[in-house]
């Protein structure tokens, strides 16, 4: 019922319908979850199983059963899931953390060590829990894998993480929120200007985008100010307390893209 009204089934659903791996194998350590509920053909995960844990069989439109006694944790099967829906949940990490490992295919990637939310099938955050690895190997195909520790009630509902905003979007919230943000985070990444480098042009005499550009070249680099400029306006803002009203933009330039001088060599027939 849970499947038909929001999309997604409950724990309960799923230990009743889906071999959900019991307390006494959780014991034993890390072991695979397969939550798919889509009878479609498709089989990698049970290929990419080189012990054996998986089965599909025929037809290969069968829900795939996970082995415990043979599933080892590994976690091939989650990268190379079709439907995402693979994951493995480990209860003997500690005494107080589990640890749930999951298919994240989203940009920027979190880090090790990084304290993120955990969410829940539904996508709501439930709890808060910390990066402990993210792993994005090639033989991964574009699908990293990544672990975190939550606490250890929350390992069989956590299924992922909060997504963070936009490095941009993130940093202008925070200054604006009067946080202070480290001197050595880059905010021109094509020209590699810091924080700590804007703040100082700031001080000494900067009042506008046009300011810092001249003192420290943040702005003038191949994207030309489009990933950086709301950035360094933030910053002036946080430092001289200006309204966003009151801050120019930088002077607009001409449309342009990086040549070779071998190209402006070979003249006109040289693209």
């Amino acid at each position: 019922m849970a499947l038909s009204d929001k999309g997604y089934m409950t724990l309960e659903e799923l230990k009743e319908n889906l071999g959900y791996p019991t307390e006494e194998r959780f014991k034993k350590g890390p072991v695979a979850v397969a939550e798919c509920i889509q009878e479609i053909p498709c089989n990698p995960c049970e290929a990419a199983c080189r012990f054996g844990a998986i089965e599909i069989g025929k037809p290969i439109t069968t829900l795939p059963e996970i082995n415990g006694d043979k599933c080892t944790g590994c976690g091939m099967c989650i990268a190379h899931c079709s439907g995402l829906a693979i994951f493995v949940l480990d209860k003997t990490y500690s005494d107080t953390q589990g640890t749930v490992s999951f298919p994240y295919e989203y940009l920027p990637l979190p880090v090790k060590g990084q304290k993120v939310k955990g969410v829940n099938r539904a996508g709501d955050p439930v709890c808060d829990a910390e990066v402990v690895k993210v792993q994005d190997l090639k033989s991964f195909d574009r699908t990293p894998v990544v672990t975190i520790a939550v606490p250890l009630e929350m390992v069989d509902e956590v299924r992922s993480i909060q997504r963070r905003e936009k490095e941009a979007e993130q940093f202008i919230k925070d200054i604006d929120n009067g946080e202070e943000v480290a001197d050595d985070v880059l905010v021109c990444r094509c020209e590699e200007v810091s924080v700590g480098e804007i703040k100082a042009a700031i001080r000494a005499g900067a009042k506008d985008v046009n300011g810092v550009k001249r003192r420290t070249r943040a702005g003038m680099g191949l994207c030309q100010g489009r990933t950086c400029e709301k950035m360094v306006q933030a910053l002036i803002r946080q430092e001289l307390g200006n309204t966003p009203e009151e801050i120019s933009r930088s002077t607009n330039r001409p449309p342009v893209r990086p040549v070779t001088f071998g190209s402006l060599a070979g003249g006109e027939d040289n693209e």
